[in-house]
C-alpha cells in the first residue's frame, strides 16, 4: 500500500500558514507589554523618597502630580510608586482604606526584591492593615518586616523599629501587655542601631507604658525619665512635654505628688492645642488627688475647649465624678447629658469611619476586578494563540514521526504481537491460579479479623458507657457543690457586713468579700478580668457589689457615690462590656448571671 505525499504535506502547510499570520500579532503583544523609558519616572520617585522623612507633604504632592506618568513607565515603577505613595499617605496621616496596590507590591518584593524593598513593603502593608483594623494580617506583615536580615543597615533598621513599634501597638490594643513590652523593647534595639533618636524616645516611652499597664510603675518610671532626658538632649519640646505629662500621671498614681507637681512644671516651649488639652487634663488629675476639687473641675473644663469629642466624652466622666463628690448633683447631671451627646457623636463618627472604609474597600475591589478582567482579556488572546501554535507544531511532528516509523516497524510489530499474545495467555492462566489461592487466604484472615473486631467493639462500648456515667456523676456533683458554695456565701460575716445598713466596710473587708465571691462563683473577678482586661479597680468594685446582691441604694450607703452616679456608672459599664446600650437593671442582671 502506497501513501500519497498529500497526507504528510498538509499539516506542515497549515503550520506555515498559521505561523505567518500569528507571529506579527505575538510581536505586537510583546511590544505592548514591554517597559517604556523610565528615566523621568525614576527621577520623580527618587526625589519623592528623598523628601519623605522631613517633608512628606511635599513628597505626596509630587507623587500625586506625576502619578500617571510614573504608572505608564512599567511594572517596576508602578511597584515603586505603590511603596512611596503608601508611605507618603501614612506620614501625612491619611487613612488607609485599601490594600490592593501595596499588597501586590509586597508580594512581588517578597519574591525578588532587595532587603530594603522587602522591609519597606511589609512594614507599609502592616500599616495599611492597622488602619483597616485587620490586626492579624498586620502582625503577619510586621513580623515579616522584622525578619528581614540586614544587621548593619541603618535605613532597614529604622523600618524594622517602626514595624516592631506598631506590632507593640497592636498587642497593646488587644490587651496583651507582655507581648507589647517584648516588641517595644525590640523596637528600641533597632532604633538604637539605626541611630534614630526620635524613635528611641518613643520606644522608651512605649516600654514605660507597657510596664505601667502591667502594674509595675517602679520599673516604668526610669524608662520615662530616660526618654525625657533624651528628648531634652535633642531639644524636642513636644516629645519632652508628652513624656513628662505621662510620668506625672504615674507619680500621681503612686502618691508621689511633689514629684508629679515638679514634672508638670517643666515644659519649656509653647504648646499646640492638642498638647494644651492633655496638659490641662493631667493637671486636673493632680488637683483631684490633692483634694483641690474646684481646680480639678476648672482644668477639666479648660481642656475640653481644645479637645476632640472622644476626649470631651472622657472629660465629662471625670467632671461627673468630681461634681458628685462636691455634692453638685444638678451640674453633674448637665455633664451627664453632655456625656451622652459626645458618646453618640463618637459612636456615629466611628460608624461612619467603618462605613467609609467598607465603601472604599468595595470600590477598590470593583476597580481591581475590572482591571483584572481587562488585563486578562488582553493576555488571554495572546496566550490562546501561542498555545495554538505550540499544539499544532507538536501534533504535526508527532504525525510525521508516526508515518516514518510505521513502514519500517510494521513486520517487527506483527511478530511482537504474536509473541505477546502467547506470553499473555500463559501469564493469565498463572495469575488466575495465584488469585484463587490469595482469595482463599484473605477470606480466612477476614473471618478471624471480624471476630476480634467484635470483641474489641463490645469492650469499647462498655468503656464508653462507664465513662458517660462517670461524667454525669461528676457534673451533678459540681452543680451541687456550686449551690452549696453560694448558700454558704450568704452566711459569711463579710456578706452580712456589706448588707448591714449602718456598717462601713474597710478595704480589708473588700478583699475578704472578693475572696468569698471568687470561692462561691468560680473565680468571678478573675473571669471578669480575663474577658474585660481594661476594667478599672472602681469598676470592678461596682461589679463585686452587684454580685454580692447589693442594691444601688445599699451601694450608696457604703460609698461616696450618689444614687444617680451609681446608675450612670452601671449604664456606662454595660455599654463598655456588651457594646450596646442598656439600663442599670440590665447591668445587674448581666453581672449576677456572669
Amino acid at each position: 500500500m502506497t501513501l500519497t505525499p498529500l497526507t504528510t504535506i498538509t499539516p506542515l502547510t497549515t503550520i506555515t500558514s498559521l505561523t505567518t499570520r500569528i507571529l506579527p500579532f505575538l510581536l505586537l503583544c510583546a511590544t505592548f507589554f514591554s517597559c517604556r523609558d523610565g528615566g523621568r519616572a525614576e527621577g520623580i520617585l527618587r526625589t519623592a523618597d528623598s523628601l519623605m522623612e522631613e517633608h512628606p507633604d511635599s513628597a505626596l504632592a509630587i507623587l500625586k502630580h506625576d502619578s500617571l506618568e510614573i504608572c505608564r513607565s512599567g511594572k517596576d515603577f508602578r511597584l515603586w510608586y505603590a511603596l512611596s505613595r503608601t508611605e507618603a499617605d501614612d506620614k501625612c496621616y491619611i487613612q488607609h482604606v485599601s490594600d490592593s496596590s501595596i499588597r501586590i507590591a509586597a508580594g512581588c518584593y517578597d519574591s525578588y526584591g532587595s532587603a530594603l524593598q522587602r522591609v519597606r513593603a511589609d512594614y507599609l502593608l502592616g500599616r495599611v492593615y492597622c488602619d483597616m483594623h485587620l490586626y492579624g494580617h498586620a502582625l503577619t506583615s510586621f513580623n515579616k518586616a522584622i525578619a528581614v536580615d540586614a544587621e548593619n543597615d541603618s535605613v532597614i533598621n529604622r523600618y524594622k523599629a517602626r514595624a516592631a513599634t506598631w506590632a507593640g501597638y497592636v498587642y497593646e490594643v488587644e490587651g496583651l501587655h507582655k507581648d507589647a513590652l517584648r516588641y517595644n523593647k525590640l523596637a528600641y534595639g533597632y532604633a538604637k542601631k539605626a541611630g534614630a533618636q526620635v524613635t528611641e524616645i518613643y520606644s522608651l516611652r512605649d516600654i514605660g507604658r507597657s510596664y505601667r499597664d502591667l502594674k509595675r510603675n517602679g520599673i516604668a518610671i526610669p524608662y520615662y525619665q530616660q526618654a525625657a532626658k533624651k528628648a531634652k538632649t535633642i531639644d524636642d519640646a513636644n516629645l519632652y512635654n508628652m513624656v513628662m505629662e505621662e510620668l506625672a500621671g504615674i507619680y500621681i498614681e503612686e502618691g508621689r505628688l511633689d514629684e508629679a507637681y515638679a514634672a508638670l512644671n517643666t515644659p519649656f516651649l509653647a504648646m499646640t492645642d492638642k498638647d494644651i488639652s492633655s496638659h490641662y487634663y493631667v493637671w486636673a488629675y493632680y488637683f483631684e488627688h490633692t483634694g483641690q476639687l474646684d481646680s480639678a473641675v476648672a482644668y477639666n473644663k479648660r481642656g475640653m475647649i481644645y479637645s476632640n469629642n472622644t476626649e470631651k466624652r472622657d472629660a465629662c466622666q471625670d467632671l461627673i465624678r468630681i461634681l458628685n463628690k462636691q455634692g453638685k448633683r444638678d451640674e453633674a447631671m448637665e455633664y451627664y447629658e453632655k456625656y451622652s451627646v459626645y458618646s453618640d457623636s463618637v459612636e456615629a463618627s466611628e460608624l461612619k469611619e467603618t462605613s467609609d472604609i467598607l465603601s472604599q474597600v468595595e470600590k477598590s475591589i470593583d476597580v481591581e476586578r475590572k482591571n483584572a478582567a481587562l488585563a486578562s482579556s488582553q493576555l488571554r488572546l495572546a496566550a490562546v494563540m501561542s498555545i495554538l501554535v505550540v499544539v499544532v507544531v507538536i501534533a504535526s511532528v508527532a504525525l510525521l514521526g508516526m508515518y516514518l516509523k510505521r513502514k519500517r516497524k510494521q513486520r517487527e510489530q506483527l511478530e511482537r504481537v504474536r509473541r505477546y499474545r502467547l506470553e499473555r495467555s500463559m501469564k493469565e492462566k498463572q495469575r488466575a491460579q495465584q488469585n484463587k489461592e490469595r482469595i482463599a487466604l484473605l477470606e480466612n484472615e477476614l473471618t478471624a479479623s471480624n471476630q476480634t473486631l467484635s470483641e474489641l467493639r463490645q469492650e469499647l462500648i462498655r468503656n464508653e458507657a462507664e465513662m458517660l456515667k462517670y461524667k454525669d456523676a461528676l457534673t451533678a456533683f459540681e452543680q451541687k457543690h456550686g449551690e452549696l458554695l453560694v448558700a454558704d456565701l450568704a452566711d459569711t460575716d463579710v456578706y452580712k457586713l456589706y448588707h448591714d445598713p449602718i456598717a462601713k466596710p474597710t478595704s480589708a473587708d473588700y478583699h475578704m468579700l472578693v475572696e468569698a465571691l471568687n470561692k462561691a462563683y468560680s473565680d468571678f473577678t478573675l473571669r471578669l478580668k480575663e474577658f474585660y482586661p481594661d476594667i478599672r479597680s472602681n469598676e470592678m468594685w461596682i461589679c463585686c457589689m452587684v454580685k454580692a446582691g447589693l442594691t444601688s441604694k445599699e451601694i450608696c450607703n457604703i460609698s461616696s457615690y450618689s444614687y444617680s452616679s451609681i446608675g450612670m456608672a452601671k449604664v456606662r459599664l454595660y455599654g463598655k462590656m456588651l457594646g450596646k446600650k442598656g439600663s442599670s437593671r440590665d447591668f445587674d442582671t448581666f453581672i449576677r448571671d456572669f
